[in-house]
């Protein structure tokens, strides 16, 4: 009995060999630890990625611009950032990336002054924290402050922050900026603090395809089948924050170090405003602000596409009816 042991032993450890390396690594970029990238660290931590027969892997690249470059040359499979990134890159280079779902279907972000700024008038002849010089919430940024009547470069000047919203508040803590955009509850924190709260972008802004998951056809179409499992992990990502908003808020103060209350905040805006798209949808709506603000920019000429034209929803639609939804 005892001689049959070994053998015994080698075949359960021989059938638990495909478990174990069947599952396809795949990776996922994102800029910063906030609440835009709160659901692919749900879908990591919860196990939904191990659900679905994956490995994820979550890289931190602080720069939209960056994440792009490297979506296009292979080394990213998913490239979690705003549609403006994807319509830019398309239209400058005639390429053909895609918005696959969505992530956050909008942008609650407050425009916050450094401490010695009291009105938007004294950001004149400033330097501005942005994430890149176009796209995502420096558009947003652009358009507020022109409805304002300040105007780039004329009127200030952007310094490029890698790393977000958390990077952008640290910059204005060091005084190396006078202002910049944050999104919900970094911006809360930054008023706590003693900042200025200068706007809110929402009242020129309040409906935008603001985060999504975003892939490179010549990858996704060759790989279909790990595509749907991301995107159906990232749909029980957020159909999980939508259902547990409490251990969310605990989730957030383990993982991203962020203060009980402020969380709390977060989520409660993220959830009852529908900014997290329980089913990972996309807002066409949205997304036609993303082109009405690249047209104003200059980027797009000529006659404005329709959305249709930076996504590819098949993945999704196949995801969701695989979840039964």
């Amino acid at each position: 009995m005892t001689s049959k042991l070994p053998h015994v032993l080698i075949l359960a450890l021989l059938l638990t060999v495909p478990a174990i390396t069947s599952a396809q690594t795949l990776k996922a970029g994102y800029i910063s630890k906030d609440l835009n990238y709160l659901p692919f660290f749900i879908a990591q931590k919860k196990g939904f990625h191990a659900k679905e027969g994956i490995a994820v892997d979550l890289v931190s690249i602080g720069r939209s611009d960056i994440q792009l470059q490297a979506l296009v040359a292979g080394e990213l499979h998913f490239a979690n950032i705003n549609a403006d990134n994807i319509i830019i890159w398309n239209e400058r280079t005639n390429g053909n990336l895609k918005v696959a779902a969505g992530s956050s279907n909008a942008a609650p972000y407050l425009l916050i002054g450094a401490k010695n700024i009291k009105r938007l008038e004294d950001l004149k002849g400033q330097r501005l924290g942005v994430n890149s010089l176009s796209g995502g919430a420096t558009s947003i940024l652009l358009a507020y402050l022109k409805s304002k009547g300040l105007i780039h470069p004329r009127d200030f000047s952007m310094s490029v922050i890698a790393g977000g919203t958390p990077a952008r508040l640290s910059a204005l803590e060091s005084g190396a900026v006078a202002g910049a955009v944050l999104v919900l509850p970094f911006s809360d924190i930054a008023v706590d603090k003693g900042f200025t709260k200068l706007g809110d972008t929402t009242e020129i802004i309040s409906n935008y395809q603001f985060n999504n998951i975003n892939i490179n056809p010549a990858w996704a179409e060759k790989n279909r089948p790990a595509v749907v499992k991301f995107i159906k992990a990232h749909i029980q990502a957020l159909r999980w924050l939508h259902e547990h908003p409490a251990d969310a808020v605990d989730f957030l103060s383990k993982e991203f170090g962020m203060a009980p209350q402020y969380g709390r905040r977060g989520i409660d805006y993220y959830t009852k405003n529908k900014v997290y798209p329980i089913n990972g949808d996309v807002t066409l709506a949205g997304l036609k602000v993303n082109i009405e603000v690249q047209v104003q920019d200059g980027i797009i000429k000529g006659a404005v596409p329709a959305p249709e034209k930076y996504i590819d929803l098949s993945y999704l639609r196949q995801a969701q009816k695989e979840l039964g939804l």
